[in-house]
C-alpha cells in the first residue's frame, strides 16, 4: 500500500453571485415541439418576474368552430407532432364536460391505458429524436 494516496474530492461548483438587473430572453427555446420564448426580468441578481410565450398560433379554436364536437379529437391531436394522444384526450374530456356525460369505468381504463402507451412513446421520441442529438459524441 505504499505510495497510495486518497484522491482529492472534486470541487463542488458554486453558482456565481451577481447584481445584474435587466432582462434575459431565450428565444427560441430549442428541442421542444413548437415555438417558445422565455423572458425573465432580473433585479439585483434575483428573478423578479418571468413569462413564457408561445410563438406559434395554430388556430384550432377557429378551425373547430361550427364543426361537430366529435371532430375535435381528430384535429387537436395534430397540434403536436410528438404527443398526439394527449391533445386528443384533452379535447375528448372537454366534450365530455360540455355535454355532462359520465364515462363508464371501462372507458376510463381504456383511456388510461392508451395514455400510458403514449407516455412511453413520448419519452422515447423526446430522448432519442429531440434530446439525444445534443449528447451525441
Amino acid at each position: 500500500m505504499s505510495g497510495c494516496r486518497a484522491k482529492k474530492a472534486p470541487a463542488i461548483p458554486v453558482t456565481p453571485k451577481s447584481n445584474y438587473s435587466g432582462p434575459i430572453v431565450v428565444d427560441p427555446v430549442t428541442r421542444i415541439e413548437g415555438h417558445l420564448r422565455i423572458e425573465v426580468e432580473i433585479e439585483n441578481g434575483k428573478v423578479k418576474n418571468a413569462w413564457s410565450k408561445p410563438q406559434l398560433f395554430r388556430g384550432l379554436e377557429i378551425i373547430l368552430k361550427g364543426r361537430d364536437p366529435r371532430d375535435a379529437q381528430h384535429f387537436t391531436q395534430r397540434a403536436c407532432g410528438v404527443c398526439t394522444y394527449v391533445h386528443a384526450l384533452a379535447s375528448v374530456r372537454c366534450v365530455d364536460d360540455a355535454v355532462k356525460v359520465d364515462i363508464p369505468a371501462n372507458a376510463r381504463i381504456m383511456r388510461n391505458l392508451v395514455m400510458g402507451a403514449q407516455y412511453l412513446h413520448d419519452h422515447i421520441v423526446h430522448f432519442y429524436h429531440l434530446h439525444a442529438l445534443d449528447w451525441w459524441m
